[in-house]
């Protein structure tokens, strides 16, 4: 009764002659008073701690290493490995959203094992990388203070500095139970071997390739299967919480039951409707529950989870249309809500117009239909990439890893065509993240991952996929709009600033372009996974996906580690690392905004926002089809270029036929051309 009685209940839900009995009151009192005792803190910080055998052991492996360092000054990337494993849980942590201070002890525990298991993935990540990026010769790359160490020796070190971090981080942070200590004992058993083979076979050559992809597979899976199961005893944890809060009560009276039950179904109706709105895609105002179709969706499960939770009405229309078939699936899965038992929603300025009504994009939907016929293009059948642009995906490809072979040496023309090829291979990210690249969903899956280069994919795809093809230029939605606050004003919403003036200047425009990949694969990503939103115009809903969330987290950290800190790791001068960093970033920078920009940030383009200003007869003319029709507003708020040139539609990923990309954006940018 003292554990989950009144303190359920909120006491202004009672009045002056219902309140909790003294008898209660003495016994919560004692219970606290109890815990804060000197034995009861004594034994809350033992069982934080760990307690003493695993503290000692660490103590142990402490020494061990740092003797070891100091036999053997190679051994220092061991040292760097360890730090830079807690540099990342803390900031890991920090993105995450840090710890409550009323968080419940297992929560904690919980956060504190997701944590540590995302830096051990990260780990083996880095080490994979650094295994498949250089050779078997022992590389020059590598220079050290006792002479140069093998790509394995640099692996197995990391791998090293990770398991030391881990002991640590289990002893301090995260106190395993005791069905637990069977996977500390293993790293610790497994560190004891690294550290052998470090100190006794210095020259690590290829030998041991095989072996140490081998543990690091193991442990990959390991560690997955960790972070599936942690997650589950969160939910599990919240369920019994739930279930124990809504366990009644002994009350003295009728009344009280009767008050305390009303009180229980407002909060189950709260829950109950946050918890159905995670599993509602809107379409043309209507819900509907798609998980039982999630699985069974022709264009692959991040497709259709793109929609949920969100108005979807465009993605919806914009990725079918040469059928009708999507309309009789759909009706299958509608979710009679009060709003539609009521009368019908109307039409805000918020909501994206129907195109299931608009005569103008019929219009449009049958001529590209008959065009692309006419060419011996089926719509649905063929709507992917074709043989020639498959080999172009792989030239490029290929191109792509010689040019990043050159820019982890240091070589700075090396990292200027890595940054060209890096260009160009966004083509196949933004197909694949149209889901475009091929009709089968997991090839297009990881298609996306071509535009790491540019921007972040799992971020692209609801920056870019979702939010900008759904609401181009609206400046209360789409997130493009937003990206070059800090230099430039681009559109008459943004407040001016002093420093906007010297955007009249084009050399001001073109330092500001430099720093764009910057933005998109390191400045934004951070805010959104730390924020879960982006600029909050759009949710990070991929933050309640494990596996989703962890691999922005590790392009985040993949993509610095390559561009920036793999040429220090070379025989060359640290200004030479430096400089190969900054011309991949400004080069990739420029490209990218270039060819971007000039689609949506120009006069004609940005003048509509959302039909307050027309600057042109033209445009006030066509003010009420645009404000109806979500395909004019495509027309209108997009630009093409150089439409008849064939190299500019190679040289700009074919953004140069911007205007039918975004009406048909389910179509393989070959066809466009």
């Amino acid at each position: 009764h003292s554990a989950s009685g009144p303190s359920s209940v909120p006491l202004c839900e009672y009045s002056d002659n219902q309140k909790v009995a003294p008898a209660t009151q003495k016994r919560t009192s004692s219970s606290a008073a109890a815990s804060t005792t000197p034995s009861g803190k004594a034994d809350q910080h033992r069982s934080r701690r760990g307690g003493p055998p695993l503290s000692f052991l660490s103590l142990i492996w402490l020494s061990l290493c740092t003797a070891l360092v100091h036999r053997q000054n190679e051994l220092i990337v061991v040292f760097f490995a360890f730090v830079t494993s807690f540099v990342l849980a803390s900031l890991l942590s920090l993105l995450r959203g840090g710890g409550s201070v009323n968080s419940s002890a297992e929560k904690t525990r919980t956060a504190n094992s997701t944590t540590k298991n995302l830096v051990g993935l990260l780990s083996c990540i880095a080490s994979l990388l650094i295994l498949c990026c250089y050779n078997d010769q022992i590389s020059p790359q590598f220079a050290s203070v006792g002479g140069t160490i093998t790509p394995e020796f640099a692996s197995l070190s990391i791998l090293t500095g990770y398991l030391a971090f881990d002991l640590w981080f289990a002893s301090f942070c995260h106190p395993p139970p005791s069905a637990r200590l069977f996977s500390v004992w293993e790293d610790a058993l497994t560190l004891t071997t690294f550290l052998v083979v470090l100190v006794k076979e210095w020259g690590v050559d290829g030998d041991h390739r095989f072996r140490i992809g081998a543990w690091v597979a193991y442990k990959s899976v390991r560690l997955v299967l960790d972070l599936s199961s942690s997650g589950g005893h969160v939910a599990a944890e919240s369920s019994s919480r739930n279930v124990a809060a809504s366990q009644p009560m002994p009350l003295s009276t009728q009344a009280e039951k009767m008050m305390l039950e009303k009180h229980q179904q407002k909060v189950l109706s709260s829950v109950t409707k946050e918890v159905a709105k995670e599993h509602i895609w809107t379409v043309h105002g209507r819900d509907y529950d798609l998980r039982e179709f999630v699985d069974r969706h022709p264009g692959g499960k991040e497709a259709i989870e793109l929609g949920r939770g969100r108005d979807c009405t465009a993605l919806f229309e914009s990725y079918h249309p040469f059928t009708e078939q999507h309309h009789v699936v759909l009706q299958k899965y509608h979710v009679h809500s009060k709003i539609d038992a009521g009368t019908k929603k109307s039409s805000t300025k918020e909501e994206i117009p129907s195109a299931v009504h608009d005569p103008f994009y019929e219009t449009l939907k049958a001529r590209a239909a008959e065009s692309l016929k006419k060419q011996g293009i089926d719509p649905n059948i063929d709507r992917a990439s074709t043989i020639p642009r498959t080999a172009y995906y792989i030239f490029i490809f290929c191109c792509l890893v010689t040019a990043a072979r050159s820019h982890v040496r240091g070589n700075v023309l090396g990292s200027f065509l890595f940054a060209v090829f890096g260009w160009l291979i966004g083509a196949l990210g933004h197909d694949g993240g149209h889901f475009a690249v091929s009709r089968r969903p997991f090839v297009n899956d990881l298609s996306v991952w071509g535009i790491s280069f540019l921007c972040n994919p799992i971020m692209w795809q609801h920056q870019h996929t979702y939010a900008h093809h759904s609401h181009t230029n609206d400046f209360d939605h789409d997130p493009d709009v937003h990206h070059f606050t800090a230099f430039l004003r681009v559109h008459r919403k943004f407040r001016h600033e002093e420093r906007h003036g010297l955007q009249r200047n084009r050399a001001f425009v073109f330092f500001a372009y430099a720093f764009v990949v910057f933005g998109t694969c390191i400045k934004i990503p951070f805010g959104m996974l730390k924020d879960g939103t982006l600029y909050g115009l759009v949710e990070f809903t991929d933050r309640k996906r494990p596996l989703r969330a962890f691999m922005m987290m590790a392009h985040y950290v993949g993509y610095i580690g390559l561009i920036l800190v793999a040429p220090f790791f070379s025989a060359q001068p640290w200004y030479i690392a430096m400089l190969a960093g900054m011309t991949h970033i400004v080069t990739a920078g420029m490209l990218f905004a270039i060819f971007s920009q000039i689609n949506h940030l120009n006069e004609r383009s940005i003048e509509y926002d959302g039909g307050d200003n027309y600057k042109s007869a033209e445009s006030k003319k066509s003010s009420n089809l645009v404000e109806t029709s979500w395909a004019a507003r495509q027309v209108v708020t997009s630009n093409n270029f150089a439409t008849d040139s064939f190299l500019w539609h190679l040289l700009s990923n074919g953004l140069n036929l911007q205007i039918e990309h975004h009406l048909f954006p389910g179509l393989n940018h070959c066809h466009l051309h």
